[in-house]
């Protein structure tokens, strides 16, 4: 497996962690702003 691809699987892991990490945030700062 050339390092390349694998330097590119990593980030793509990275970047879906961010994004459900944001998603899970945004959910999470809606939810407190519609209970409050």
């Amino acid at each position: 497996m050339p390092p390349v691809l694998r330097r590119l699987g990593w980030f793509v892991l990275l970047w879906a962690a961010g994004v459900a990490c944001l998603t899970a945030t945004a959910l999470a700062i809606r939810w407190v702003l519609g209970t409050g």
